[in-house]
């Protein structure tokens, strides 16, 4: 048998991940790592690959192996083989890309579909008319916990799933678009079309219907956090509608944690509403070490990838989320390279029947498409297509003073129709939001006074508040404040 060039006997036997596929994207511009697995018999063998001209090869080392080939690619629209090969043996995927690839994650209103839009919206809604079409260099890769898949452990244990558990692999928009999330394809579509359709968009789907947080997170950083309790052998946490842990983490994005990605979109917090287990209050502190352990674990570490999260609208049923709302907007402060997409302005059906599930998804898709643009194309200011977040408050020594700082402010703060409406603070423990007076004092600062010490201040604090109907206050360029909430 024919040694490869670092004097090792190439393998005859072994297996790809289902992360690969036929018509799959890889991402542009960075490392392209393959990766599988080999019997016992190919220990210390090579398996080699190819894809457009670069080439590379890694040894079978414990069952496993990973090739990082030598060199990157830049964006192809034209569909290219990637071969792994050995000794006699090879696998070939045809059709592949080479674009951007961003996961997008997250409970029911990240698996609230491209077909549910175009049956559910209005018939003016543009959702109607996206296209599903092959011709869109768009794929999509979908996991669901709710699929009934062989091979997933049990949940709230510590067992992860090597490989990928669906096998539906990748899809063309004709195969998959009308099951996969709505604002996953309707961003995807729309950032294709912003490029010029020359980039190829990849969307690779994680949704946990109506799953808490501590459902995504690694084992590691449930752990670190004391989010869970090991009880009869599980991991388990108070929460609504499930109490095991980690299993989105284990069973679906662990599969491709080493597939470089250029970000994450997230949309998800309902089901930490309510204040069990500190999921309303924690939720910042809980997304950022998952962030961080996502970043740190799955990419180069020079690679931190953006981060890009749906701040929750607008609800016209009782159901308190409010909290978590306010909690989210801590988000761009704790997590480096994060940007929040501003809902308070896209949803105000008071008459739908699902307002927990609302059919903006295209509105909050266009919005996160020029979010995504702005910060990674350099299309257009990112101060202008995200809203303002509040970064910082300081409290006056008596506490009846509080100076909020802002970032995004496109241009300064303003009030929508003059009046700076939307803002409360807390003065008793235990109680509620009361209005107060709020001015803005400079072009990214506003100043809250109360005549009582302010325990906390927030914006958007009632579940059913609106822009500019409720709340005013929104950059020069007249985008919605995020929601925020501070304590003294």
């Amino acid at each position: 048998m024919k040694e490869n060039a670092a004097g090792r006997a190439p393998a005859i036997s072994f297996t790809v991940s289902r992360a690969f596929g036929d018509g799959m994207i890889i991402q542009r511009n960075g490392p392209i790592r393959i990766w599988g697995w080999a019997p016992e018999s190919e220990e210390g063998r090579t398996v080699s690959a190819e894809l457009g001209g670069l080439t590379g090869s890694a040894a079978v080392t414990g069952g496993r192996w990973e090739i990082t080939l030598e060199g990157t690619l830049p964006e192809c629209t034209e569909g290219k083989t990637l071969r792994v090969f050995g000794g006699g043996a090879e696998k070939s995927f045809s059709g592949v890309l080479v674009g951007d690839v961003y996961w997008v994650i997250g409970q029911s209103n990240v698996a609230y579909s491209v077909s549910e839009a175009k049956t559910v919206t209005p018939e003016s809604d543009p959702a109607r008319s996206v296209p599903i079409d092959d011709a869109l260099l768009i794929r999509l890769n979908r996991s669901c916990f709710y699929e009934d898949l062989e091979g997933i452990p049990q949940r709230g244990t510590d067992e992860v799933c090597e490989d990928v558990v669906q096998r539906r692999g990748w899809e063309k928009p004709s195969e998959g678009g009308m099951r996969f999330s709505a604002l996953g394809y309707f961003t995807a579509y729309l950032l294709y079309e912003k490029l010029g359709r020359r980039v190829p968009v990849g969307m690779i789907q994680f949704d946990g219907n109506g799953l808490p947080l501590h459902c995504f997170l690694p084992n590691e950083v449930r752990n670190a956090l004391g989010v869970s309790t090991l009880t009869d052998g599980l991991w388990r946490a108070e929460a609504m509608n499930c109490t095991e842990s980690s299993f989105m983490y284990n069973d679906y994005i662990y599969s491709f944690r080493r597939m470089p990605i250029s970000g994450i979109i997230w949309y998800q917090g309902e089901s930490d509403c309510q204040d069990v287990n500190g999921n309303n209050v924690k939720y910042t502190e809980r997304f950022a070490a998952m962030i961080k352990y996502f970043r740190d674990a799955h990419d180069l570490p020079e690679h931190d990838y953006p981060v890009y999260y749906v701040e929750f609208p607008p609800i016209y049923t009782p159901f308190y989320f409010d909290r978590v709302r306010q909690t989210m907007g801590g988000i761009p402060s704790a997590v480096p390279n994060s940007h929040v997409c501003v809902t308070s302005d896209l949803w105000k059906d008071r008459e739908f029947p699902n307002n927990l599930h609302p059919y903006n998804k295209y509105a909050i898709s266009e919005r996160m498409a020029s979010i995504i643009a702005a910060n990674a194309y350099g299309m257009g200011r990112p101060d202008c297509a995200e809203g303002p977040s509040a970064v910082s408050c300081s409290f006056s020594d008596d506490g009846r003073e509080a100076v909020i700082a802002f970032r995004n402010v496109g241009g300064g703060l303003m009030a929508e129709g003059g009046e700076l409406r939307g803002i409360g603070v807390i003065t008793e423990p235990g109680g509620g939001y009361s209005d107060a007076e709020a001015e803005i004092t400079a072009p990214d600062e506003v100043t809250v006074r109360s005549e009582k010490p302010i325990l906390a201040v927030g914006y958007n604090n009632r579940i059913d508040a609106s822009f500019p109907e409720d709340m005013t206050l929104c950059s020069g360029t007249g985008m919605p404040c995020a929601a925020f909430r501070f304590e003294r």
